[in-house]
């Protein structure tokens, strides 16, 4: 079976929909202004999903190009939870354009395909300092799981589309053939069939 790349593939409306339920549920019972579901290009990453709570300065489908030092970033390299309480007091994180945006807390972690490449990240972003206490996390975690189980499903569809495809080809071609030999048969035939005439 060829491979493909999980970048071309497209996450359904329902699903979108969901997660978007989703995001804005973690930041009404967090009462965190913004959750977001990001996917990552090789440039770029995008705002997926935003939640559509109060004074989230993030709006889906805007992208920003990689490299910047954004929070995200460093969950999608070290594929691990990324806890920020005051970036505004961290010298690490002190050039974060996210500062700008005046979300100086952060919480993430990364998605991932089956196959184990990187959708991108969940989180959440705070503009005030925050430790993010136990169950924010497990509540965090726990929607990672449930995202993480729709791109299983989405996958195994486009895997189960792609394979059909190709069986639907394969099929053809041997219908092809076989009409050919069919033809050629009845040639051949036809041919001994007047040669024994004459």
């Amino acid at each position: 079976m060829a491979a493909f790349d999980t970048q071309d593939i497209n996450i359904h409306e329902d699903i979108s929909q969901s997660w978007q339920e989703m995001v804005n549920l973690i930041s009404e019972i967090s009462q965190i202004p913004a959750t977001l579901i990001m996917r990552t290009y090789p440039k770029e990453i995008e705002v997926f999903i935003s939640s559509n709570s109060p004074h989230n300065p993030y709006k889906a489908r805007e992208r920003e190009r990689l490299g910047i030092g954004l929070y995200c970033e460093s969950v999608i390299t070290g594929k691990k939870l990324l806890l920020v309480s005051d970036a505004s007091k961290d010298p690490l994180w002190a050039n974060n354009p996210d500062i700008k945006l005046g979300m100086i807390a952060y919480l993430g972690l990364p998605l991932s395909w089956p196959n184990g490449d990187i959708f991108g990240t969940i989180c959440m972003l705070d503009s005030q300092p925050n430790q993010f206490d136990n169950p924010t996390k497990q509540l965090l975690t726990r929607f990672k799981t449930v995202v993480e189980t729709d791109l299983k499903r989405v996958y195994q569809q486009t895997l189960l589309a792609q394979e059909n495809q190709r069986l639907s080809k394969q099929l053809h071609q041997k219908s092809f053939e076989f009409e050919q030999l069919q033809r050629k048969e009845q040639l051949e035939a036809f041919e001994r069939t007047y040669n024994a005439g004459s």
